[in-house]
């Protein structure tokens, strides 16, 4: 078997690479003339370079597929149009490139949970609820959604819908390691955020069971070939900032504040971006998702029907998370 992976060098890219190799998947990576490939030189990839808005690139990429995990996609632009041309436009292209196929290949859709809607832990978010995103970026990831269940009847596709990733190679969960470690702070909302989260390793292990026996999305929205697949503990962003201190050796501080010191900063950074600062992961977007209550999910659906476990508890994921920083450079 050949498998495409789009975003395969990002941040869930490589985990994704690795999986499928170790159940005996040959895999080619789309990626752009100006993306980092160095995570991917002693995977024995083969490299296809194009982008999910260059159709024709998309049509080389796919030739000899049977399978394509989608992964490519954005979480923050300095533009609404920027942020739904990947996510939407984007995967449009390469579900409506799948269909154009002699042999259409099966494609597995990387989400996210922002796309189904906030969740809390007396009434945590399923496949079959009605999506109700919050923010821009659930919106972009819910019409990216849409987009590929046009092509429902022609191409068998499957959507992944992970919370909140952590592990090795995450640049945004990196700046909340590297302040923790630094000052022994931490600042959250005053609820604590309760939130699902799960280590990229067993996202990309559960997003092989949904290519290999997950079922396929119906022309409805039934939650038919939709997975969220998250550790079945629910957790929270201070219960997270406390596991990270014990990784990196330090007696956490935990600061409850109310929005508006989020809404501040938020402010302070989306004005940095539009004078050419890279957009960053603290802004009002990602304010509306902090403000929503809760991002949990349940994850009996995965377990039922692929048979899904994470192969370690969060604590220890977010150890490894760490060890992984240090291994490479990053502490």
């Amino acid at each position: 078997m050949r498998a495409l992976v789009t975003g395969a060098s990002g941040f869930i890219g490589p985990a994704i690479v690795a999986q499928l190799q170790d159940v005996g998947v040959a895999v080619r990576a789309l990626v752009r003339p100006s993306s980092d490939t160095s995570r991917l030189r002693d995977q024995n990839v083969e490299l296809a370079v194009g982008d999910v808005s260059d159709v024709r690139s998309l049509a080389q990429a796919l030739k000899g597929v049977d399978l394509v995990v989608h992964s490519a996609g954005k979480t923050r632009a300095r533009s609404l149009g920027e942020l739904f041309a990947v996510n939407e436009t984007g995967t449009a292209n390469l579900a409506r490139s799948c269909a154009a196929c002699p042999n259409p290949p099966r494609l597995v859709l990387l989400s996210s949970l922002a796309a189904a809607g906030p969740g809390t832990a007396d009434q945590p978010r399923v496949e079959a609820d009605r999506c109700e995103p919050v923010s821009h970026y659930g919106r972009s990831k819910l019409a990216g959604e849409l987009a590929a269940r046009q092509f429902a009847g022609e191409v068998p596709i499957s959507i992944v819908r992970p919370p909140m990733v952590c592990g090795g190679g995450d640049r945004d969960g990196f700046l909340l390691v590297r302040t923790i470690r630094k000052t022994g702070w931490q600042v959250v909302p005053r609820s604590g955020l309760p939130v699902s989260a799960i280590h990229v390793d067993d996202l990309a292990h559960g997003i092989s069971l949904v290519a290999s026996r997950g079922s396929i999305l119906d022309t409805d929205d039934s939650g038919q070939g939709v997975y969220h697949l998250a550790d079945p503990q629910p957790t929270s962003l201070s219960e997270i900032g406390h596991m990270i201190a014990v990784a990196v050796g330090k007696t956490i501080r935990t600061l409850r504040v109310r929005p508006w010191v989020f809404g501040t900063a938020a402010i302070i950074n989306e004005t940095a971006s539009r004078l050419g600062c890279p957009p960053s992961i603290i802004n009002r977007d990602k304010l509306r998702e902090a403000l929503a209550g809760g991002w949990v999910t349940a994850t009996d659906k995965a377990t039922t029907e692929l048979g899904f476990r994470c192969k370690a508890p969060l604590a220890e994921r977010y150890r490894q998370t760490v060890e992984w920083y240090h291994n490479n450079g990053w502490l």
